[in-house]
This record gives C-alpha cells, structure tokens and sequence, in this order.
C-alpha cells in the first residue's frame, strides 16, 4: 500500500503540474487569437503559479515529486497508527448557473493521492454490495444504464411516480450518521486503515483561499467533503440506506447520486415509498425541498385503463396530478418515447451562444476600431466563421469530421470513436428537440454573421452576407490552400450516428460525459 501511496503521489504531483501547462498555453492561445483577430500586440501574458501553491509544501507538485517516497512512508505510518489528518484544505467557491455558488475544496496532494487509492480499491470491493439501482460514481453504470431502467418499469397500465428533492443533501448530512455506516462492518468491507481515512477526511479542517495564510482553519461538522474522491464513495455510502429501504418496497427505483425517482404501480405502495423518503430524512439529518418536490404523481403512459383496475386500491380514487412526461438526467421521458429535456436544450443553446459570441463577436466589440483585415477575405471569406465552426463541430461530434459523420449514417463506415454531445444522446427516440435546435442554430449563426458584417462595415470592411444554402454546405469556403470543412454541423445528423451506433454496437464504446461536466450542464 506504501508503494501504491507514492506512484499516486508522483501521478497526481504530474497532473497537477500538466493542469498547469495547459492553463499557461490556454493564456498563450487567447493572446495569439487577440493578435490575429484584432491587429494588435496583446503582451506577453502573464504566467504565474497558483498561490496555494505557497501555502503549505503538499500543494507544490515539484516538493511531493521529489519527497513521494517520503510522504507515502509517513503517510502509511500515520494511518497505520489511526494519527493520519489531512492537511487543511484550501476552499474555493465556484458559480453555480442560478447565481449562488459552490464550495470545492482543494486537498494538499498526498491527501488527495491517498484518497484516490482507496476510492478505488473500497469501489472495487464494495461494488456489488451497492444496490443495483444505484448509478451515479460506479465503472459498470452510467446515465444510460438509468435511462434505460425507468423506461422498462414504466411498461405497466397504471405508474405512479414519486419525487422529491432534497434540500442540499450531500452537504447536510448529519456526520453522526455518516460514522454510524462507515462503522458499520455489516454495510461495507473496508480495512482499517481505509475506515480511518474515511472518518479523518469526513472532518477535515478547511479555510477560504484568501484567509488560507492567517490560519483561521474551519472543521467541517456536515456533509460530505467535496473535492476528494472519497467523496464518491461517501456519497453512495450515504445513500445507501434509503437504497435499501426502497428496495424493500413494492416498486423500483433509479438513483444517480441524490436525484431519485420511485416507482410504484398502486398509489398506497406509492405512499408507502413516498414515506421511505421522509423516515430517511429523519436519520440522516437532511430534509425535503417541498416546493421543488413533484411528490406521487400518475404517469399517463397512454394506455387506455379499465375503471375497475384504477379503483382497485381503496384509497386510490383521490384527485392525483397526472403527468405525461418527466425529466430526469437532461432527457425527457415519456410513453412514446424518449427525447431531450428543455433545460438541457437551454444549456446547449447558452454553450452554442458562448462560441459565436468568442469567435465573431467578442474582440469587434472590446477594441473598438481596431480590426485585422487580413481575417477576411477572397476565397476563404472569414477565418473566424472557420474556427467557429470548428469549435462547434468538436463540441457536437467530440472530433469527428462531418465526412466521417455522414459516411457512417450513408454506408457501411465505422466510427473510430462515439464522444461530444452526440455521446449523449444515443437513446433519444424522439428528435423533435434536435430538429428545433438545428434551425435554431441556423438561425443564431446568420443572426451573428449579420451582426460581424454591420461591425465590419463600420471599420471600411465590405464583406457579403451568406445565404442559408451556402451556409448549411459551406460553399463559401473555397480555399484550396487549406483544407477546412465548413459544413455547419448538425444535432440532428449526430443523433443519426449515435443512435444508429447504440442500435449496431450496444453502448459499449460509446463514451458519454462524465457526471460533473454533463450534469453540471443539463
């Protein structure tokens, strides 16, 4: 284990280090587009080493490189000895899209090394302990696994659904309960040393980056810490209980970290669930959302019911709403069938808006008279429409090529890969919201094109509009200096490919979204 410490010691010190590289090339690459796009020297940008760097010689990669072995043999010592406290965390607040924002916490990086080892030796070991209708933080689960459950349990005349939304669970849960399970040797298999570790990062101390360096630490009394991956597993163990009582009812369920939704097909077995989720508050120091909750709603499933059958239970001819579609992980399901819900639809029209803008928009605005003619021109027409385009294509088919796309669709092509926002989306049934979105972007595209050639003419720059046609073939580009595809790319066309991929190969290969950067959108 001493050995498994250090070489996760070096990887995450490596990480942290590439993090780095990255963000310094990313400040290199936007000072090069402000050159290009704007005719001006942009300086040279500044390249400076996170502060927290300085704060404690665990968040300096180069120090825990050099020291790995060192670090693991203490490390291992301590926890041995059930001594082993991480060192406090550095707490950082990031936006969240409603305004309010989140607490992240950065670990020293031998605290988070040691939690990466044993997240992912009590995952394997524990993984057939969780329940199978748990999906979210698990290698042999995903989003779709989810999907595809509700889907099946909703084949029944009559489905009541029940809901409710917790009020902040992960950071509200009562850490005597949270001891209570990992203490539990009946629930998880866990060594000691794995069980000490656990309860040493559950009240680990903390401070605000800004006040890190006066030593006001904080020790956390709730929830569960978040930006370790321990943190994972905490958050199944959490839930595990309710799991399990779930399991007990009549009915089924689908959990993807704290967002459940139960299943019953009698409304006093839907009440008697509904009761699961309240007695589970109870124990583990959380409540219910209520304004946020749908509570038991009747799923109408379109088919026609016998009268006889809906009164069969005695308390179940009271007025109940009746739904005909729900939303749940960014897809909106319903008895024909399977689509996008609307807030994932406004997640991927915010991110679409954010690339035009960046692209046509943002430096025509911000430096006023200052244009690089030379962006525009004969034959290629607009460098910038090119790298917009691109940049959506990525976005839309994870780099594949609109060829390599429309080949697969038309023939017998294989795609070497299934990744972007089309990896999402293999199970949609219903392409309405695609097909929406396709003139949508047309339309927003065009509106920005229209928007860039008033800004253009108003520095002496002529440059004609483009006609739908041109656009959706990207005829306008004829550059044969440079090969580009400047096809606009298409919702719907990714849809065809990954679905028609789901229905050729399974999910297998098909790479959807981690969980944060796909929930952190839809």
């Amino acid at each position: 284990m001493q050995e498994a410490i250090e070489q996760a010691i070096i990887r995450k010190s490596k990480a942290v280090l590439r993090d780095q590289q990255i963000a310094a090339a990313t400040k290199r690459k936007h000072a090069d587009r402000y050159e290009k796009r704007t005719g001006l020297a942009a300086g040279t940008p500044a390249v400076q080493e996170p502060r927290w760097w300085s704060f404690h010689p665990h968040f300096d990669p180069r120090y825990c490189i050099s020291h790995a072995r060192f670090l693991s043999k203490t490390i291992w010592r301590k926890l041995q000895a059930n001594e082993y406290s991480p060192v406090p965390a550095v707490q950082f607040d990031v936006p969240k899209p409603d305004g309010s924002t989140r607490e992240i916490m950065a670990f020293a990086i031998p605290d988070s090394a040691v939690a990466n080892v044993f997240h992912r030796s009590i995952t394997r070991r524990n993984l057939n302990i969780f329940s199978s209708y748990s999906f979210a933080y698990r290698t042999d689960k995903s989003v779709f696994d989810a999907i595809l459950h509700l889907k099946r349990s909703l084949k029944h005349p009559k489905s009541y659904l029940i809901q409710y939304d917790f009020a902040k669970y992960f950071d509200s849960i009562d850490h005597d309960y949270l001891r209570k399970i990992v203490s539990n040797r009946d629930l998880f298999i866990l060594t000691s040393a794995e069980r000490s570790a656990i309860l040493s990062f559950l009240e680990h101390r903390f401070c605000h980056v800004n006040s890190y360096q006066a030593s006001s630490f904080s020790e956390r009394s709730r929830g569960v810490p978040q930006g370790c991956s321990l943190s994972l597993f905490l958050s199944n163990a959490a839930a595990h209980e309710l799991d399990l009582a779930l399991e007990r009812q009549n009915g089924t369920f689908v959990r993807f970290a704290d967002d459940v939704v139960a299943i019953a097909h009698s409304y006093s077995d839907a009440r008697d669930i509904a009761q699961q989720f309240r007695s589970h508050c109870k124990i583990a120091g959380t409540s219910i959302n209520y304004s946020k909750s749908p509570g038991i709603q009747l799923f109408d499933n379109g088919i026609e019911r016998d009268q006889r059958s809906f009164f069969l239970d005695s308390d179940d001819g009271g007025e109940i709403e009746t739904i005909g579609s729900f939303d749940y992980l960014g897809h909106n399901i319903r008895s024909s069938g399977i689509s996008l819900s609307s807030k994932a639809v406004k997640r991927i029209k915010r991110r679409i808006s954010e690339v035009l803008y960046k692209h046509l928009l943002l430096y025509r605005r911000d430096v006023g008279s200052s244009v690089n003619a030379g962006r525009v021109g004969i034959g290629f027409y607009d460098w910038d429409l090119v790298t917009c385009l691109n940049e959506m294509r990525r976005y839309l088919y994870g780099g594949l090529r609109e060829d390599q796309v429309i080949e697969f669709i038309d023939g017998n092509a294989v795609l070497p890969f299934v990744k972007g926002l089309m990896a999402f989306y293999p199970l949609v049934t219903d392409p309405k919201p695609l097909v929406e979105l396709d003139g949508w972007l047309e339309s927003v595209i065009r509106r920005a094109l229209r928007e860039r050639v008033r800004i253009l003419a108003a520095h002496g720059i002529a440059q004609p509009t483009l006609s739908k046609s041109d656009l959706r073939s990207g005829s306008w580009y004829n550059y044969p200096e440079i090969n580009n595809d400047t096809r606009m790319p298409s919702f719907v066309r990714g849809w065809r490919a990954a679905r028609k991929y789901y229905l050729r190969y399974g999910l297998r290969n098909i790479d959807p979204p981690s969980y944060y950067s796909l929930l952190s959108l839809y």
